[in-house]
């Protein structure tokens, strides 16, 4: 009778993060309306903040990319270079006779120390973050900046968008349904009152609500966090687009959400008291939702299959079914691992390979926040 009660009350998590949860959210937000922010008449000054290790490949691109964004108002470009070892400084040294385009460089120290560096040189009113391989469409600071037009707003995240989910064959379709779903949930949440968490790829708060973190902090989560802690609004605006492209393949996918979740972990773990419900009831509802039980998946896909395979071996009619079910799914996860560019291409086999890989590095990251390890120091996942 217990492992029947571990056995539903896991589908129960994972069927409320993933189902339930969106459910909610839509029925609580589907009489309001999505704000909408006028352009507004004054500018205010920016600073573009781009933390790069070993980007030479993308990192002459992404400087264009920023030179030739129209934004009415000055925009300082700050890349920090944090100790890359392939050509990314001889790259950006190169715009060094353009007066937007401030170059730094540091040891090895991490994103998070870099973004702090980059701030200590930062003019304007507003702060936007970007990774080295995000390309922005012509207008997204003008629609980044628009919401800041109200003054409850500190923090607004863009909408990431892959670009070539066909090229990379399973998982860049996994990785494009995956970011589909989020952007749902994103808009939801921005409706309801406040995201949980941002983007790092393109991402904006104002000056004065910038915090200096520490090295093992994901800026991108636990800055928004901040933000709504200090009573302001974090919102998503959707018209300000990035460009990416999706994960190489799955072992990519999974070193990256291994590294994410561990840092972001860790990060809620030192901003435990946003989750109290009596002073945050909103944002507790919508983290525990959308990020704790949605970390907790991989554990709860575990006790599923421990918690069937004693009632399926003693020939018990459901649980035989439904740890069948188990391990076909994990078949054709394994299928679609093994075969991204062609098998793979199917949804029969790219959606539970794309799971599968998410939630073992979730697992990964479950063990490395035990454990202690804090990935301050990153590495990008290579794109081609």
């Amino acid at each position: 009778m217990a492992l029947q009660w571990v056995f539903w009350g896991a589908i129960g998590l994972i069927l409320y993060t993933y189902l339930l949860y969106p459910a909610l959210l839509w029925l609580i937000t589907v009489a309001r309306r999505t704000s909408s922010y006028p352009e507004p008449t004054d500018h205010p000054d920016l600073s573009l903040i781009i933390a790069a290790y070993n980007e030479a490949d993308v990192i002459a691109a992404k400087i264009n990319n920023a030179l030739e964004l129209q934004y009415p108002a000055k925009v300082t470009i700050i890349v920090v270079s944090d100790g890359s070892i392939d050509d990314t400084n001889e790259i950006v040294q190169a715009y060094a006779d353009r007066c937007e385009v401030v170059f730094l460089r540091q040891e090895n120290a991490g994103k998070t120390v870099a973004q702090n560096t980059a701030v200590q040189k930062a003019s304007g009113d507003l702060l936007v973050f970007s990774d080295a391989n995000s390309m922005y469409r012509p207008d997204a600071l003008k629609k980044l900046v628009a919401p800041f037009s109200d003054p409850e707003v500190g923090c607004v995240c863009g909408e990431l968008r892959y670009v070539d989910s066909l090229a990379h064959g399973g998982v860049g379709k996994g990785e494009g349904f995956y970011w589909r779903y989020e952007q749902f949930l994103k808009r939801r949440e921005s409706r309801l009152g406040s995201l949980v968490g941002a983007n790092g790829s393109i991402y904006a708060i104002r000056l004065d609500l910038f915090e200096e973190l520490e090295p093992e902090i994901i800026s991108d989560f636990i800055m928004p966090i901040r933000v709504c802690r200090r009573g302001y609004r974090v919102i998503y605006e959707p018209l300000a687009v990035a460009e990416e492209e999706s994960a190489p393949d799955f072992g990519g996918e999974y070193r990256r959400r291994r590294r994410i979740i561990a840092r972001s972990i860790y990060g809620l773990w030192r901003e435990r008291g946003a989750l109290n419900p009596f002073r945050y009831p909103l944002f507790s509802f919508l983290a525990t939702s959308h990020k704790v039980i949605r970390w907790l998946v991989p554990v709860c896909l575990l006790a599923m299959l421990f918690a069937s395979s004693g009632p399926a071996g003693r020939g018990e009619g459901p649980y035989t079914v439904l740890f069948g079910l188990q391990l076909i799914i994990y078949g054709l996860a394994l299928i679609g691992l093994a075969f991204p560019r062609t098998l793979g291409q199917s949804g029969l086999f790219y959606l539970p390979a794309y799971f599968c890989a998410i939630n073992l590095g979730a697992l990964q990251a479950i063990i490395d926040a035990m454990i202690g390890r804090r990935f301050a120091v990153w590495k990008p996942t290579a794109r081609s």
